[in-house]
């Protein structure tokens, strides 16, 4: 009720708010969309049901669009709009009978486009995200060229390759420290890079340069898509902010999975998805950390999770390596006489554990 008549008033009486009235009705409408598609399309045998009712959406997010801007959108479609559709502009209009693409049209084919992503690249784009998150980076120069960087240790260089080989970029060797640093700068790079990760961009700090990269390359951001046990930011979130270490406490091994930031609201939903524990590190300015610790939950992760999201870093090593852990602890191979074929065993172990082998 309030909402509606502030858009008017600045529509009617602030030139210099159009902008930020276009930001807020495009981020409600992608939102209002996708909640309507997955709506209509549960039913994949009700064909004819869904294309009837998809084209009354079109309808009423068109005299909305006239409604609001006295015009019809049909010619607003900028070169973003086709890049980030993947198609150029003599195809759409072959799809489109002639016309132009809409509004309407174009959150629909957004929103179908993303269903139509096979497990892999969604998992993937999760990942990504996760990893921006954590390790990432957007940046804007000159209120006009938008940018990401990613920075991780160097033996997870082939992480950066990944990336680098869906989007180009540059990786280069941070000097006198022992990590390279991923960059995107070209504009059709950036594009594709936002429409990956868009609606899995959650963390406080890169959640508000996400948004600002968004405006200034005119794409319609996601708000955050609420998580489950199968998505894949986790695993991208732990490949960047993420450890997995043994210790010994006392006598005996004990192997821990963390993973840390500066703001509780940034780990709340690893704990709530993944249970574990949190607790506040006073350390480096002070930080959270959540973990795991016994073996239950050591091992529940990486059976019930990680198997279906691997890490794609070095770290993924040792978690693959967790299962001999707890075998050699059960023997307790690391306490046998060091002529022993046990503890030669547990020696081979930590030599795997070192090893920056995935």
């Amino acid at each position: 009720t309030f909402i509606g008549p502030l858009m008017l008033y600045m529509l009617m009486n602030i030139p210099k708010c159009w902008k930020l009235l276009k930001f807020m009705i495009t981020n409600m409408m992608s939102t209002f969309m996708a909640l309507l598609v997955k709506m209509f399309m549960n039913n994949n045998n009700q064909q004819d049901k869904i294309r009837y009712n998809l084209n009354y959406i079109k309808y009423y997010i068109n005299l909305l669009m006239q409604f609001l801007f006295n015009k019809n959108y049909t010619k607003r479609s900028s070169e973003t709009t086709w890049d980030m559709l993947n198609m150029s502009k003599s195809e759409t209009v072959n799809q489109s009978s002639g016309s132009m693409m809409s509004c309407a049209d174009l959150l629909m084919s957004t929103t179908i486009n993303n269903k139509m992503l096979n497990k892999e690249d969604i998992k993937f784009n999760q990942w990504l995200a996760g990893l921006i998150d954590g390790d990432g980076y957007f940046g804007i120069t000159q209120n006009k060229y938008t940018s990401c960087e990613i920075t991780m240790a160097l033996e997870d260089e082939m992480a950066l390759k990944l990336i680098q080989n869906k989007l180009g970029g540059s990786i280069k060797l941070r000097s006198g420290v022992r990590a390279v640093r991923y960059r995107l700068t070209n504009k059709k790079g950036m594009i594709n890079l936002i429409n990956m990760v868009n609606g899995n961009i959650r963390n406080t700090k890169r959640l508000l340069q996400f948004y600002q990269v968004c405006n200034i390359l005119d794409i319609m951001p996601i708000n955050p898509i609420k998580l489950d046990y199968d998505n894949a930011w986790f695993i991208g979130f732990f490949d960047a902010d993420g450890t997995i270490t043994y210790s010994f406490k006392g006598k005996y091994p004990l192997l821990t999975i963390s993973m840390t930031n500066k703001y509780l609201v940034d780990v709340q939903p690893i704990k709530d998805i993944l249970g574990g524990y949190i607790y506040f590190d006073k350390a480096k300015n002070g930080y959270y950390k959540w973990s795991i610790q016994s073996k239950q939950d050591v091992l529940d992760f990486i059976n019930n999770y990680v198997k279906s999201n691997p890490s794609r870093t070095t770290k993924m090593n040792r978690l693959m390596l967790s299962q001999e852990f707890y075998k050699l602890l059960e023997m307790r191979a690391y306490n046998k006489n060091y002529n022993t074929a046990m503890y030669k065993a547990w020696l081979n172990f930590e030599n795997k554990w070192k090893s920056n082998n995935i």
